[in-house]
């Protein structure tokens, strides 16, 4: 018995020394390395125009000359597709019903993360696959500040610890987080334990004592990402405009009809230009379903009964609070929540983001966000910050999640499915459905869909490889240089209420 005491504390001391160690060499060691003259030219010298994409999709209105495949849905997935597929030799179309990123993709939490809480509960709950989601996603982020460096840059965020316990624990998970992202080329940099006085210094607001009257003991450093959710989706979408797809916002897809008579199984499409109100018909012979949360309303476009994906619809809320409650420097805090999960406090163009709630809703076009959900973010970083008045909450906005889950979820109990994406396919109708994953993995999840298109209802094409890791998007080529950190505009002016309530609205997508 002892000697496997001797044993257990041998191997602690040499992890712990591991981990300590690990903290001072270079992160550029294990920092992913990109090619240059892998990224493919633009097509187009200069970018196309929605006119220009209008007629290229009109073109392809005949059995005789129709698209490989349709997208419908204009946001990140849906954009990632048809950049994807582009690139692999596809002719694309793409249809969104209102603007690029007009629904859940420009109401994220503007993060690119791999899931600091994803990983408690890998490890926790012993749960393997959440262990590769958070591998997935951390090897994404670097790939997307890549790919829009003038989007997308890193963000420091802190972690306070008020207990020893916390203190260890947090340290060792960050720790377990580097590991992960040098392993699949995902490192920012390294994490490390910030004492109180430097805390204090860059996030002067935070309270010195938690509520047991327990003393600030410092904080843990991490690194994770940040972007411009909206800004980004429509660099995706116009990156693919570039390389030949035909992408067409204002443009609703209204009917699909299955064509069996010819000698090729083709779809035909009917379409809303809704910016000319004007109908016009294209074939293809596949489509995607990147609908978001209205993925069940393009399948009910097809005359079939039977449906093929169980999309959840969940609720996320996030507001907007005078940036004071942020730390002073472009860092960004981490706390837990009332509800087992966390919120984050997030310097944003002017003001600091909290966020997010989780939880099932209807789907709406719309969706607004509640009272109670914008109290629970506020009561949830009082305990940190002191109290903050309802004069401090300058906008407020909710999104919605189209999750992927099994068909016996509990009502309200979204904040315990899995960011997996799942990806169905109907033979029949031809089409291709996308669900679930994370704004991180919009890449990837774009480069499974067209994997399995080009291996079912494409198979007898012959496509190119993969090449979007090394792609660098419209507005980023030629770049002389990146400011480190956006600038700080304030873009959420008063708005006015009947009651005086909390102001409730969009923000600026700036």
């Amino acid at each position: 018995m002892a000697s496997l005491f001797k044993i257990a504390l041998a191997g602690g001391t040499v992890g712990f020394c591991g981990l300590v160690g690990f903290t001072y060499t270079n992160p550029s060691y294990t920092q992913r390395k990109f090619n240059p003259t892998k990224c493919p030219p633009f097509k187009f010298d200069h970018l196309p125009s929605r006119d220009d994409c209008v007629e290229s999709l009109k073109s392809h209105n005949s059995p005789d000359h129709p698209l490989d495949v349709l997208v419908v849905g204009g946001g990140s997935v849906g954009s990632g597709v048809a950049l994807d597929a582009t690139l692999r030799g596809l002719t694309v179309g793409l249809v969104e019903m209102n603007d690029y990123a007009s629904g859940t993709s420009s109401k994220s939490t503007k993060l690119i993360h791999g899931g600091i809480r994803y990983l408690e509960k890998a490890v926790f709950q012993l749960d393997p696959g959440q262990l590769m989601l958070v591998a997935e996603a951390l090897r994404e982020r670097t790939i997307m500040i890549h790919q829009a460096p003038h989007l997308c840059h890193s963000l420091p965020t802190l972690i306070p610890c008020y207990h020893p316990y916390d203190a260890g624990l947090y340290w060792i998970g960050t720790k377990v987080y580097d590991i992960i992202a040098a392993m699949f080329g995902g490192t920012l940099e390294y994490s490390g334990f910030v004492a109180p006085y430097e805390v204090l210094k860059d996030y002067p607001i935070l309270k010195t004592t938690d509520g047991d009257n327990s003393p600030l003991l410092g904080a843990v450093r991490y690194f994770d990402g940040q972007m411009n959710d909206a800004r980004l989706n429509y660099a995706v979408a116009m990156t693919a405009a570039s390389y030949g797809a035909s992408t067409v916002n204002y443009a609703k897809l209204v009917e699909m009809k299955p064509v069996t008579d010819g000698p090729t199984p083709l779809v035909k499409c009917t379409i809303v230009d809704r910016k000319e109100n004007k109908t016009f018909e294209v074939y293809t012979r596949s489509i995607v379903n990147a609908g978001g949360p209205f993925t069940g309303e393009v399948e009910k476009l097809v005359e079939k009964e039977a449906r093929h994906v169980n999309m959840v619809p969940s609720l996320g809320t996030h507001i907007v609070i005078d940036r004071k409650y942020c730390p002073k420097t472009q860092e960004a805090m981490i706390v837990p929540s009332s509800d087992g999960r966390v919120v984050f406090a997030i310097p944003w163009q002017g003001g600091c983001l909290l966020g997010t709630t989780d939880h099932k809703c209807e789907v709406t076009e719309l969706p607004q966000p509640s009272q109670s959900d914008v109290d629970f973010l506020v009561k949830n970083i009082e305990p940190f910050t002191g109290p903050v008045p309802s004069s401090a909450v300058l906008s407020a906005w909710s999104g919605i999640r189209p999750l992927a889950a099994p068909q016996n979820i509990k009502s309200g109990a979204t904040e315990n499915i899995s960011r997996e994406h799942l990806i169905t396919i109907d033979e029949g109708t031809r089409v291709l459905n996308i669900v679930g994953g994370k704004w991180t993995t919009y890449r990837k999840m774009s480069e499974d869909a067209v994997d399995k298109l080009c291996g079912s209802l494409l198979a007898d094409k012959k496509v190119k490889a993969c090449v979007t890791p090394e792609v660098v998007l419209y507005g980023a080529r030629r770049l002389e240089s990146v400011p480190a950190a956006p600038r700080a505009v304030a873009l959420f002016p008063r708005r006015s209420t009947i009651t005086g309530a909390v102001t409730m609205g969009m923000p600026s997508m700036g």
